[in-house]
């Protein structure tokens, strides 16, 4: 099944604003199975007190 990627600040700001659900994926390869965007800036998402480099990893809604 097809997920959405979050690919801009943009789709991640309304992710992290809605609490959608979203995974972590580095090298194809999910590292996160799932949990809403507690925070974003200019190089890291912080799911589940978690933080992920977005020049490395890939975010895809739940």
């Amino acid at each position: 099944m097809f997920k959405s990627i979050l690919a801009t600040d943009a789709h991640l700001s309304a992710a992290l604003f809605n609490k959608t659900p979203v995974m972590a994926w580095q090298e194809g390869e999910m590292i996160d199975n799932g949990g809403v965007i507690e925070k974003q800036d200019e190089h890291t998402v912080t799911i589940n007190n978690m933080y992920y480099m977005k020049s490395a990893c890939e975010f895809k809604v739940r």
